[in-house]
């Protein structure tokens, strides 16, 4: 009986051409729009050094570090940046005349860059500054430790700062081999992977639709038929799985060997992070439907919700993924999307493979807390009247 259930709500779920569409076929439509926005990105050899201002006032000057980073950047025959060093008024001019892409100034103790359009060249700089940033905070995080070490003691601050800069500098990333180098893309399709699993909600949020009384005349049935309700209710959840699953390896495949982005090489873990993700999703499908005491259409708005915000926390739609970790750095360790795209982005840079096993592990802790959670409210619920 389960296997004949299972294979009728595979079938009545191939036939929903809507649900297909946004949960199987739009991941492969916006990969081919990723790949058309960022394919200059994939060879930085293209690149030609573009215009930028800096406003060096005082505050940015206290910043030595980032005024460092900058200066390198904009030096030698293979700069990035041709800079030119103004006052805020006179960046705003010129960016407001065409002359330069943006500018970069500070802001308390971050810094913001001021843009007119969006491109390649502000995408660009934006990923500069978000760099160095990342590379200050290290540094700042090495002295703060190596002073409260020395707490009571007299201390040679700008020593210890000069000392974290040098340790910063000369540590070699843990990455898998040399060519193995940043990519600004990268995160972007990391993302869209996760973004496709938990889009994957919406298909078990339907199956359980399906098996509701108070949802569907389907549900209604459900109920009073002589069937258990657990063989029903797993075999169509599975169903949903089935689908996702395979759709997920799919973009992979398709992203990896037609649109050439680099996963990495071990296939089996690749695959296993798809299929924790497709779990944490079917979980969350189900969580919602029998939660949530709304229309279909309503579940399935706030499933894209959820989506969307991990999204843009993970990196998608621009990059803001460090804005985001050093704004609410508990997010991205508790959102599925986040998972998944660090799972990704570790196992493709690192060769330690400990923070990929605890992104895997805290996927499946999420999963069986949303399935315990479920069927408790489940085994709640009863029908006076159907």
């Amino acid at each position: 009986m389960f296997w004949h259930s299972y294979k009728y709500s595979l079938k009545a779920l191939l036939k929903n051409r809507m649900m297909v569409f946004w949960t199987v076929a739009f991941p492969f439509i916006l990969a081919l729009f990723f790949n058309m926005a960022f394919a200059r990105l994939h060879d930085f050899d293209v690149f030609e050094p573009f215009d930028i201002a800096v406003v060096n006032d005082e505050e940015y000057k206290k910043d030595e570090i980032f005024d460092t980073a900058f200066k390198t950047l904009g030096e030698g025959d293979e700069r990035l940046f041709n800079i030119e060093l103004s006052d805020m008024e006179h960046a705003e001019e010129l960016l407001n005349d065409g002359k330069i892409d943006g500018y970069v100034y500070a802001k308390g103790d971050k810094k913001e860059i001021k843009i007119k359009e969006n491109g390649t060249n502000q995408t660009v700089l934006k990923m500069a500054v978000e760099q160095v940033s990342q590379s200050a905070k290290m540094i700042d995080d090495i002295a703060l430790s190596e002073i409260a070490k020395n707490a009571g003691q007299m201390v040679d601050i700008s020593a210890i700062y000069q000392n974290a800069v040098k340790i910063v500098s000369e540590t070699e990333p843990n990455i898998k081999d040399e060519s193995h180098v940043m990519n600004m893309v990268s995160v972007e399709f990391f993302s869209l992977i996760a973004m496709a699993c938990m889009q994957g909600a919406m298909l078990s949020c339907e199956m359980m639709n399906r098996c509701m009384p108070n949802i569907t005349n389907r549900g209604k049935r459900v109920a009073v038929a002589p069937t258990r309700k657990g063989v029903i209710v797993s075999s169509n959840l599975l169903a949903g799985y089935t689908l996702l699953f395979i759709s997920l390896i799919a973009l992979i495949f398709f992203t990896r060997y037609i649109l050439g982005v680099e996963y990495g090489d071990n296939i089996p873990l690749i695959c296993l992070l798809a299929a924790l993700g497709s779990l944490t999703a079917t979980m969350l499908g189900m969580f919602l439907s029998v939660i949530l005491k709304t229309r279909e259409s309503a579940k399935n708005v706030i499933v894209v919700l959820v989506t969307m915000v991990g999204s843009l926390f993970a990196g998608m739609f621009g990059g803001m993924k460090l804005f985001f970790d050093e704004l609410l750095p508990f997010v991205n360790k508790i959102s599925p999307v986040g998972l998944i795209t660090d799972g990704y982005y570790s196992l493709y840079y690192y060769e330690d493979l400990t923070r990929f096993w605890i992104n895997a592990g805290t996927l499946v802790l999420i999963s069986a807390i949303l399935f315990v959670l479920s069927i408790k409210s489940l085994r709640r619920q009863r029908y006076d009247s159907i």
